[in-house]
């Protein structure tokens, strides 16, 4: 039998094939997406669940007359297989390849750039009066998860639906989870007769619940959603990695993000786990934390995962907490926890940080409470791309008052960091990257005790140029620095508050190269410079770090040496400073 797929380049092609062939497609589309997760990775559970769903979606709608948003994305890689994309999806999350998230750089069917949740309801409803207001026609389409009803922004878009009367078209995707289950009393609602009136009551039309694997009843709720003159809402059950075993049996999130693996004769062959990760080098201490001090409080908002922290919540099941997408709610809950007396860490992602930026500042670090933020994700993230590089950070928080801010080298000076944190009487950021742990040269010495201004990895009798870096990046310096002559290299570790004292020595080199892993515009580059101004200090000097660019998806470890962030590119900085040639 023909396969159906390969003839759909555009949601024209599917709304020509008989409705008979429909779920025949979507059997297809399940087994292309399982193909390609497992030669790539990618967010498998979300995609299988949704399979359907999309496939009615533009059934009923005309992509990209009418606009479709996903919330997030997690969901929408039947949307590229269907729109143009099929033949291209094997370059999934890799460098000049197809966005792991919807860009609509890459699609003119995809309505809005989007990696992070809720924020589909009140895009939708935007370019839905923006239509209005340009006398412009098509509908706008809000597909979120109920995983996005955890987060505030989410009823602030619904809230402000629900009173223009505007005929935006809501459908929930409702599986019950977001990366793992859903906390909170939202999600529970949904599985109740009260969701009707719950959304009834905010001025939206409710229809549903439906099967959302059934295209039949679903398409008939979707048109009747599409011929209303009100806001709607389209509840849809769904199951989350539907039609692939593996993900169907893993409870924890149903395949959230599975892959690279292989699916042999009917079973799942993994590759094998790596490394320790710095994720779980700051889990363990932070139990070992728990273990010691009963103060010492946990929460992630929806991050159970990501950060490490499964084990925790099994050991702690009290004491650590997944408030759901909700990154504002978790800073302000961290500040009432430390108001009361406990010693409350934040496990978060740089870039989910930046959603939170005014509870930081504004009930953190204000009252100056004593919260630790884990920032994990600092730096390159990989195949997850711009709307997750964790690059921001240390320029956004280095200015704020009374915030201390550091970054390991390796996974050994965590528990110190932490310790250190943990003693703090205000706020400290402990910031490190996506990855495995390396392996720690003979010339590091982890910090043992408290941690108290920069360190020197290397450092040269008579120097001439000093590295100056933060994090992990110190280990390529030290490798480029042991050879060269009069070369040292200076670990920071602390970007607020400044070792002024290593610093200023290190200006006696006469040429210095500060390393990051973030920015430049304000990060650690701009706190050296302005440093030596203040001391009226002159060394030659250059600042290595992120372009004034957003970075987008690829490995890694190739874009650090692109960005000459590794030995090579450092030792290549350091002749150029010099005015050396190679």
């Amino acid at each position: 039998m023909t396969q159906l797929l390969p003839g759909i380049h555009s949601p024209a092609d599917l709304r020509a094939l008989p409705e008979s062939e429909l779920p025949r497609l979507c059997e297809e589309l399940r087994e292309e997406i399982v193909s390609i997760c497992g030669r790539v990775g990618g967010h498998l559970g979300a995609s299988l669940g949704a399979v359907e769903l999309v496939v009615a979606l533009h059934r009923v709608f005309h992509s990209p007359q009418d606009s479709i948003l996903f919330d997030v994305g997690h969901q929408a890689y039947a949307h590229k297989l269907l729109t143009g994309r099929r033949e291209r999806m094997g370059t999934l999350r890799q460098a000049e390849g197809i966005s792991p998230f919807l860009d609509p750089q890459e699609s003119p069917h995809d309505a809005l750039l989007a990696g992070h949740a809720c924020t589909a309801v009140s895009a939708a409803l935007g370019m839905l009066e923006g239509r209005r207001v340009l006398g412009r026609k098509g509908h706008v389409v809000a597909v979120v998860g109920d995983g996005a009803l955890t987060g505030g922004l989410t009823f602030e878009g619904l809230n402000n639906a629900g009173g223009p009367r505007l005929p935006l078209v809501v459908v929930l995707n409702d599986n019950q989870m977001s990366i793992s289950a859903n906390v909170g009393a939202i999600p529970a609602l949904l599985r109740t007769r009260e969701a009707r009136a719950f959304f009834e009551g905010l001025g939206f039309t409710y229809l549903g619940p439906v099967d959302g694997h059934e295209l039949g009843p679903l398409m008939a709720a979707l048109r009747e959603a599409r011929a209303s003159s009100r806001p709607v809402v389209v509840h849809a059950l769904t199951q989350k990695g539907r039609g692939f075993p593996p993900a169907e049996e893993d409870t924890q999130t149903r395949g959230h993000a599975m892959g690279p693996y292989e699916w042999r004769d009917g079973k799942l062959v993994r590759s094998r786990k790596g490394q320790r990760t710095f994720s779980e080098a700051f889990s363990a201490a932070l139990e070992e934390a728990m273990v010691r001090d009963p103060r010492v409080v946990a929460v992630t908002p929806a991050m159970l995962e990501g950060s490490a922290m499964v084990e925790l919540k099994a050991r702690f099941p009290e004491r650590v907490y997944d408030v759901g997408i909700a990154e504002q709610h978790a800073v302000t809950f961290c500040a009432g926890l430390a108001a009361a007396g406990a010693r409350p860490v934040c496990a978060i992602y740089s870039t989910f940080l930046q959603r939170a930026y005014d509870q930081v500042i504004h009930d953190v670090c204000l009252p100056g409470l004593p919260v630790v933020f884990a920032v994990d994700r600092s730096g390159l993230v990989g195949a997850d791309g711009a709307t997750h590089q964790g690059t921001y950070d240390v320029s956004s928080l280095r200015a704020v008052p009374g915030l201390g801010l550091m970054a390991p080298v390796v996974g050994e000076d965590i528990p110190a960091m932490l310790a250190t944190a943990l003693e703090a009487s205000g706020p400290t950021v402990i910031r490190f990257p996506r990855g495995t742990l390396p392996s720690v040269p003979p010339e590091l010495q982890p910090q043992v005790g408290s941690v108290q201004g920069a360190r020197w990895l290397w450092r040269a009798e008579a120097p001439h140029l000093t590295l100056v870096t933060l994090g992990p990046l110190g280990l390529s310096a030290l490798a480029a620095a042991k050879t060269e002559t009069g070369w040292s290299v200076l670990d920071a570790r602390c970007v607020s508050p400044l070792d002024e004292s290593a610093l200023l020595k290190a200006a006696d080199s006469g040429h210095v190269v500060v390393v990051e892993e973030g920015t430049t515009r304000g990060g650690l580059g701009s706190a050296v410079l302005e440093l030596y101004a203040a001391h009226g200090r002159s060394p030659r000097v250059k600042l290595m770090g992120m372009p004034d660019t957003f970075v987008p998806h690829g490995d890694a470890r190739v874009q650090r040496s692109q960005l000459g962030l590794d030995a090579e590119g450092l030792r290549r900085a350091g002749h150029e400073l010099l005015g050396a040639k190679r």
